[in-house]
């Protein structure tokens, strides 16, 4: 059984992590703790039936000062370093057209129309106000790379909540199980 999946938005960021989780179709809630004192961990449940926030959830939390330290020197050093940033962009793009392979981590709909829906979610409150930081890749039915027929599987490359570098990104697969 997995448990849980902890991600972090940047600082000043809670309200657009919260709105992007809400838009992927997820209920939003208290977790029962607090992180380093500075905001109360957020519980992201893919099934908003489902009030354990404990199991079957992801978190979310303010990036840590270390992280943020960390984030900046990296963002520095490729600023500097023509080839890290080239292959960071390489990086990036990839998980805009080809994000097989990639990391990431997927919630499952149960129809394609609720995918549908969270992209129009998605389109309508986040694209135009985040526009080089949020990136659907949708496959239809009859697309290259499709995984059938009648399925309907999409990429949100984004950098609004991470499980990793902000620098780097996070993809979340928006997927259906036949």
């Amino acid at each position: 059984m997995l448990n849980h999946l902890e991600t972090l938005y940047r600082l000043g960021e809670r309200e657009v992590a919260f709105e992007l989780a809400e838009a992927l179709g997820c209920a939003v809630s208290y977790a029962g703790a607090n992180g380093d004192g500075v905001d109360t961990f957020l519980a992201v449940r893919p099934n908003p039936d489902n009030h354990n926030v404990q199991s079957n959830v992801f978190y979310m939390s303010q990036v840590t000062p270390e992280q943020q330290a960390l984030e900046r020197e990296l963002l520095r050093l490729s600023g500097e370093a023509s080839d890290l940033a080239q292959k960071l962009e390489s990086y990036r793009q990839a998980a805009r057209v080809r994000p097989y392979g990639l990391p990431h981590f997927s919630l499952r709909y149960g129809s394609a129309d609720e995918i549908e829906e969270v992209v129009d979610r998605i389109n309508k409150s986040l694209t135009s106000r985040l526009p080089d930081r949020l990136h659907l890749h949708i496959i239809r039915p009859g697309a290259e790379n499709a995984a059938g027929s009648a399925s309907i599987q999409g990429f949100l490359y984004q950098d609004v909540i991470v499980s990793g570098s902000f620098l780097m990104g996070q993809l979340i697969e928006l997927q259906i199980q036949r």
